[in-house]
């Protein structure tokens, strides 16, 4: 079972030290947590745990504003961890944690158009693509629908 906790005093090492051969879509752990706490006011890292093992990484933004989607990016699963559905699970842990917000009841991500393996993770968690990134039109931009009855702030 996926699980993710936030990234802190406690957990940093074994999240830091996560191995990853290629970085061609998503940078190292460092770079992710450096975007992390970048954006701070609104992202927040959070480490994706199978049972209690560290197996990858994921920034959150929990705290978006007005009008604006929820969000995630610098998702990946580390080396020796992929291909066994963790990718998916920790998907579906997001969408969770967003439905507990209840903040929003939709989700946008941006995904490079030649990272297939992450797309069809999205597409079969109920993403679907809406457009193109303006930044890159190499990225696309994909949607999905939280589930969440929102509540007014």
């Amino acid at each position: 079972m996926v699980t993710l906790r936030e990234v802190d005093a406690q957990n940093f090492d074994g999240i830091v030290s996560l191995k990853r051969e290629s970085n061609q879509y998503v940078g190292s752990p460092e770079f992710v947590l450096a975007e992390a706490y970048i954006y701070r006011s609104d992202s927040t890292a959070f480490g994706i745990y199978s049972d209690e093992i560290p197996v990858g990484l994921v920034i959150i933004r929990d705290r978006p504003e007005e009008g604006y989607p929820y969000s995630f990016t610098g998702l990946f699963i580390a080396d020796g961890f992929q291909r066994r559905g963790l990718g998916r699970e920790a998907v579906e842990a997001i969408m969770q944690k967003f439905r507990a917000d209840g903040r929003r009841d939709e989700v946008e991500i941006q995904v490079h158009q030649d990272n297939l393996p992450a797309i069809k993770i999205y597409t079969r968690c109920g993403f679907r693509e809406t457009g193109r990134a303006k930044w890159n039109a190499e990225f696309a931009v994909m949607r999905a629908r939280t589930g969440a009855r929102v509540r007014k702030a």
